[in-house]
Parts: C-alpha cells; sequence; structure tokens
C-alpha cells in the first residue's frame, strides 16, 4: 500500500512539471495526490466499495486542494486537476476498448460501466466539495 500511494505521489509529481504547475505548488499537489490516493486505498481496503473509495479519495483530495489555494493564494485548479490524476480509471477505459476490439461485448459494458461510474463518482466529489466550500465561505463572510 505504501508503494502504491508513492507511485501516486511521484506521478502527480511528474504530471505538475509536465503541465507546468508553478514550482512553488509542485510538491504540495504531489502530497495532495498522495494523500487522496491513500483515503482511495484505505476506503477500498476498510469498506469495500470501489465508488466510495473514489467518492472519499477525490473529496479529500478537493477539500485539501481548497485549503491550499487559499494559503498559497492560488486557483484551486492548479492542484485538483493534477492531484486527481492517480485516481482516473485509464486502465478500465482502455480495456473497455480492448474487449470491444476483442468481441466481447459483455466485459466491455462491465468494464466500460465501472469506469464511467468511477469517472462521474470523481466529478461529483469535486463539485460537491465545490458547493460546501462556497457555502462556508459565503457563511464565513456575513459573520
Amino acid at each position: 500500500m505504501v508503494q502504491q500511494v508513492f507511485y501516486a505521489f511521484l506521478a502527480a509529481l511528474f504530471f505538475s512539471f509536465l503541465f507546468n504547475v508553478p514550482r512553488r505548488s509542485v510538491l504540495v499537489t504531489a502530497s495532495i495526490a498522495g494523500i487522496g490516493y491513500l483515503v482511495f486505498m484505505l476506503s477500498n481496503t476498510i469498506i469495500g466499495a470501489g465508488l466510495t473509495g473514489y467518492f472519499l479519495g477525490t473529496f479529500v483530495m478537493a477539500a485539501l486542494s481548497e485549503i491550499a489555494a487559499r494559503v498559497m493564494k492560488m486557483a484551486t485548479t492548479t492542484f485538483i486537476t493534477i492531484a486527481v490524476i492517480p485516481l482516473v480509471p485509464g486502465l478500465g477505459l482502455y480495456k473497455t476498448m480492448q474487449f470491444a476490439v476483442q468481441n466481447d461485448y459483455t466485459a466491455a459494458v462491465q468494464t466500460g460501466t465501472h469506469a464511467m461510474l468511477a469517472a462521474g463518482t470523481i466529478a461529483m466529489a469535486i463539485a460537491v466539495n465545490t458547493l460546501i466550500m462556497k457555502f462556508l465561505m459565503h457563511f464565513m463572510a456575513k459573520k
């Protein structure tokens, strides 16, 4: 598990350089990815449901990205865009196309459905977190 979290950290680190993220935010972005992937792995181990892991991992990444953006006075997308990359179900999408080419449509539909649900769960977690943060910022501004 530690090895996979380290690989998620490295993946985000190298994607940060690929996407020309400002240098002062590279380690923060990679750390957010590692922490979020750890939450993803732990929730899959404890709960056992894959989509819940995607939601919780992405939600933690989005929350940490919002905090880092406020502290470093940068855009939230600078952090979340790179941090979420280790959770993107790329292998599932690849296998969906592989099964479709091999005329194994049952496996293609099953794999593709899970990959699309995972991608939708990632998007939903980011949206819910953004909504909560906007509400909290609006509530704090009134006090």
